[in-house]
């Protein structure tokens, strides 16, 4: 065999390498397979028992058969019903809105509350010389909920001065959220304000 000789180094720093880049987190909702009931769009059809899982980059629906994963893509599903906890999401596609994704449906009733799980590549920003820095690029999730009512879908403030701010001028809701110290960040505190639009018939503008 051919013997090679050299400097030894005891530092690969010095050879000014490259990290090799690593991602912390996935786009799926829940990256575990959960059971499932799907509705489709095409003639009200459903498939029982199903394991799936909601890619949130792709918007599209992985359903796991005989051991081969198969995509649903998503303007063929109407809604998705996981058996486990009975949660329900429905679609874009259903509810002919523009804004493409899998909604939540939190309250169904006169005006609904849905959330739509977004996720996004938060980038490396690590420095090699200076060795400081987040290495791995990290997948970030956002929740956006929305008041639906017919056909109109309206996106909720994400903090509670936006929130006020967006119903300063309709004076019983605004004085509600004040009250009731409503936080857009926080699930059950929506649900209450959901909840008094429904029992005393108001709308959101």
């Amino acid at each position: 065999m051919m013997e090679f000789e050299g400097n030894i180094l005891n530092d690969p720093n010095i050879l000014k390498l490259k990290v090799k880049k690593s991602q912390i987190g996935t786009f799926y909702l829940c990256e575990d397979w959960k059971k499932a009931d799907i509705y489709l769009i095409a003639d009200s059809s459903v498939i029982k028992g199903m394991e799936t899982r909601i890619d949130l980059q792709k918007n599209e629906l992985e359903i796991k058969y005989k051991g081969e994963v198969k995509v649903l893509p998503r303007y063929r599903v109407k809604s998705i019903i996981f058996t486990d906890g009975e949660e329900q999401f429905v679609t874009d596609i259903f509810l002919k809105l523009t804004e493409q994704g899998f909604y939540k449906v939190i309250i169904d009733d006169d005006n609904s509350l849905l959330c739509r799980y977004d996720a996004k590549l938060q980038a490396s920003n690590y420095n090699v010389q200076l060795d400081v820095g987040q290495k791995s690029s990290r997948v970030i999730k956002e929740k956006s909920y929305f008041v639906y009512k017919g056909t109109s879908l309206i996106e909720l403030g994400k903090t509670k001065s936006k929130l006020k701010k967006q119903f300063n001028e309709q004076a019983e809701l605004y004085d509600f959220i004040l009250k009731n110290k409503i936080n857009p960040k926080n699930e059950q505190s929506l649900i209450s304000f959901i909840d008094f639009l429904n029992e005393n018939h108001l709308n959101v503008n």
